[in-house]
């Protein structure tokens, strides 16, 4: 009686298991819509985000209803569980670093806040465990004994390696598209010059000065009326904003409506920002300009938001390194966004 008992409660396992996964996909959802200030009711099913978040559940939660269902198969208890454990905690961080401020704001590294890093961080722990567990299951599914966890922890790394590279030649491909001959002159056009690091003495970095000139370019075409520089700034600086526009008045330019945003301090922010300040104004056709490799993200960010913007890219020219380090990192940016929405 006992041994029966015993295998009933391993076999009910499983299933406590596969409703919990159920779960936190909800939950995942509803903190990526917090995330970016909208609510679970704006849920798009064929968002490539979402499809990806619900892809990976699917693979998890088949493999162990294969396991179940096979007689010659066990399920894990020993090596899933602890991981199923570490990832519910990577879970319950997430959550609990949106409820409360982290100390880390005012520490910047490579444009972002301490504690965007910190979160960014959790999510890709998180993402790590995850694939950990389903590589557990499916390798129980191809009968791999030797080394397993280790085996799972490869394959999750490697994995992760892979997606980046997908993700990086996906840039490399989108940013070849941008062209500047579609957007049309029009007085309803805006430019939107997205903010950038800025260097001691608060003098622009090459990337935000690119990105002016670029806004500066299209208003003496005529292919936007308005400039609006935005980002906020680090401790010390002048914010990205301002910086911006002393570099526009050192140039010594005639254009005259320059507005200027200096709350946002990431592209999500930004993007917002278009959303409830400019585009819910009638008739205005947004032009975000910032490099290249940036825009991509910046496009899927308005697509998650489900708002219609146009692209222009900088001409900043970089040395083969600096543009493979921005791109890699964008690659990483525009993964946790799609997965995360952060």
């Amino acid at each position: 009686m006992m041994i029966k008992n015993k295998k009933s409660k391993i076999f009910k396992l499983p299933l406590v298991v596969i409703l919990i996964i159920i779960l936190n996909l909800a939950f995942l959802s509803f903190l990526k819509y917090q995330n970016q200030n909208l609510t679970i009711g704006d849920y798009d099913l064929t968002n490539f985000g979402n499809l990806s978040n619900v892809f990976f559940t699917v693979m998890l939660i088949t493999g162990i209803l294969i396991v179940v269902v096979k007689k010659e198969l066990i399920f894990d208890i020993k090596n899933f569980v602890p991981f199923f454990i570490l990832n519910q905690f990577f879970l319950v961080a997430i959550y609990i670093s949106k409820l409360i401020s982290l100390p880390f704001k005012e520490i910047y590294y490579s444009g972002q806040t301490g504690d965007e890093l910190l979160i960014g961080a959790i999510f890709v722990l998180y993402t790590f465990t995850y694939l950990v567990l389903i590589f557990l299951v499916w390798l129980r599914i191809f009968k791999v004994k030797n080394v397993i966890i280790i085996r799972a922890m490869f394959n999750s790394a490697l994995s992760m390696l892979l997606i980046l590279m997908v993700v990086f030649l996906y840039i490399i491909g989108k940013e070849a598209l941008f062209d500047d001959a579609l957007i049309k002159e029009g007085n309803n056009n805006v430019g939107v010059v997205l903010g950038a690091a800025v260097w001691s003495g608060n003098k622009p970095s090459p990337s935000l000065a690119g990105r002016v000139d670029k806004a500066l370019s299209l208003y003496k075409q005529k292919k936007i009326s308005q400039i609006y520089l935005t980002g906020s700034n680090a401790p010390g600086e002048l914010t990205e904003s301002e910086v911006a526009l002393k570099y526009i008045e050192s140039k010594d330019s005639k254009t005259s409506e320059i507005f200027l945003e200096k709350e946002s301090t990431s592209t999500n922010e930004q993007i917002q920002y278009i959303k409830k300040k400019l585009i819910s104004r009638s008739n205005i056709n947004v032009i975000v300009i910032s490099d290249g490799y940036h825009l991509v993200r910046v496009l899927e960010i308005a697509k998650f938001h489900e708002i219609e913007i146009q692209v222009s890219a900088s001409e900043l020219s970089q040395s083969f390194e600096k543009a493979l380090y921005n791109k890699t990192r964008e690659a990483l940016a525009l993964t946790v966004f799609w997965l995360f929405a952060i």
